[in-house]
């Protein structure tokens, strides 16, 4: 398997090329050269699947047995879910009204991020330690990356880890858990700005070639496409735990929501979509909006600024993934893709080609979800299942409701829908959970805030 960039003038890598890397070095996001196409069959044979053979079944697809034998990825996808609270890794908890809600959270930092990168981590550990390298990693986060990859490499020997986080715009939650983790190879910075901001100077800096190389480079912000890899893992098992029957023909769709800000998430679930999975995306929002506007005007432009939202972690003007979807979208035309990013690059906007916005519609809807929404998804939630949501889990079940909503009573049966939830409430609750859940006492505390260190570099 190759891969290749998304705006076609970079060399094509193999699988530890597109993983110990950040940006391709001609600005573009590393994509599989060719997709593999799932036969029914296959399908079939995967649907009684656990989560981590999934996600084995998936990654043998995309990562050569030169690379790494089949037995040594095994290894490496059991030892990353090895400190997951739950056994089953995901769990998907069916709720009233046709709403299945896919529990993302039980890792260690109980971000959804903790599952791509727990097994990355493992891959790029495999590597180094074969090839005898060290590397230094750089990762802006607007909240749960930053903790993950943090939680993925701490305390490694060849491994560095370097993380900007926008100062007073994390959840001081998140931001406890990457300024208390006191490992050597370990070094957090609070930036002035947004994560958007923070994020330009990195990609700036990955456009150095040289230096990327003289200093071993290289991120694990979902522009890593092992990221990308495992995350549609998510969605071949909302589809398999949602679907009523495999033996219809053709196979019934299945909706599933996506809580979107970067859009690694989106993108994976298109490339899963692309590969024969029949499954309608909806991509889920806060007021943050762009990649809404983008798929219901074609508007991919920026806003003034970034709006801080209770869903914080999805507070991103910049959602580079959607690069990758745009690749797809025109089939696999990297001079339509370059030109398209570097417009957006030098005006922050571009309006799609008619074309281009007619298959992404057709592809995936969306929704803008206001923080007053969220607060209602989550008081509803309560109500009727007596089951607690995040508000980034809330922004996507927010949608479900305005659909149920919208239905006649006499067609309230609707196709099965997924929403993926991100975080639990004890990693980022806010105070409005009060007046949704009036008599639900919540202890938010971290639990070593009381008892560790803090260290951190302001810029």
């Amino acid at each position: 398997m190759w891969y290749i960039s998304t705006r076609g003038t970079a060399p094509r890598v193999d699988f530890e090329g597109a993983l110990c890397s950040g940006y391709a070095p001609d600005g573009g996001l590393y994509i599989p050269e060719e997709l593999p196409q799932l036969d029914r069959e296959t399908l079939g044979r995967w649907s009684s699947l656990s989560y981590p053979s999934l996600v084995k079944e998936l990654c043998s697809l995309f990562i050569g047995p030169e690379l790494i034998p089949r037995e040594d990825l095994n290894g490496l996808i059991d030892r990353a879910f090895s400190r997951f609270r739950s056994r089953d890794v995901v769990h998907l908890q069916k709720l009233k009204h046709g709403l299945s809600v896919l529990e993302l959270w039980h890792g260690v930092t109980y971000a959804f991020k903790d599952l791509s990168l727990s097994c990355t981590a493992q891959f790029l550990q495999y590597f180094l330690e074969k090839r005898g390298k060290h590397v230094t990693i750089v990762v802006g986060t607007s909240g749960d990356t930053g903790s993950a990859a943090i939680e993925s490499v701490q305390g490694a020997k060849n491994v560095d880890i370097i993380v900007l986080l926008p100062k007073g715009r994390c959840s001081k939650i998140q931001e406890l858990q990457m300024t208390t983790v006191l490992k050597e190879n370990v070094h957090v910075f609070a930036v002035e700005g947004n994560s958007d901001e923070l994020d330009e100077p990195i990609k700036a800096m990955f456009a150095d070639a040289a230096f990327v190389q003289e200093h071993n480079l290289m991120s694990l912000n979902s522009i890593n496409w092992s990221r990308v890899l495992v995350q549609m893992a998510h969605h071949f098992f909302a589809y398999f735990q949602c679907s009523p029957s495999l033996d219809t023909h053709p196979l019934s769709p299945v909706e599933v929501v996506v809580p979107s800000g970067a859009g690694g998430n989106l993108a994976a679930g298109y490339l899963a979509q692309k590969m024969g999975l029949p499954i309608r995306l909806v991509a889920a929002v806060n007021h943050n909006d762009i990649i809404h506007r983008t798929i219901k005007h074609g508007d991919f432009s920026l806003s003034q600024a970034v709006q801080p939202t209770l869903a914080s972690a999805m507070d991103i003007q910049v959602p580079y993934n959607m690069e990758r979807i745009f690749w797809l979208l025109s089939g696999s035309n990297s001079q339509v893709t370059r030109a398209l990013m570097e417009q957006f690059e030098r005006t922050q906007g571009v309006h799609l080609p008619k074309e281009l916005h007619s298959k992404l519609s057709e592809a995936v809807t969306s929704v803008s979800v206001s923080d007053e929404a969220i607060t209602r998804a989550m008081g509803r939630c309560w109500d009727e299942n007596q089951y607690l949501l995040c508000p980034h889990s809330a922004v996507a079940v927010s949608y479900h409701y305005q659909q149920m909503d919208g239905l006649q009573p006499r067609k309230k049966k609707q196709r099965p829908r997924c929403g993926h939830t991100q975080k639990t409430a004890r990693k980022d609750a806010t105070c409005n959970l009060t007046r949704s859940l009036r008599h639900w006492h919540l202890d938010l505390r971290h639990p070593t805030s009381g008892t560790r260190r803090e260290y951190i570099s302001i810029f």
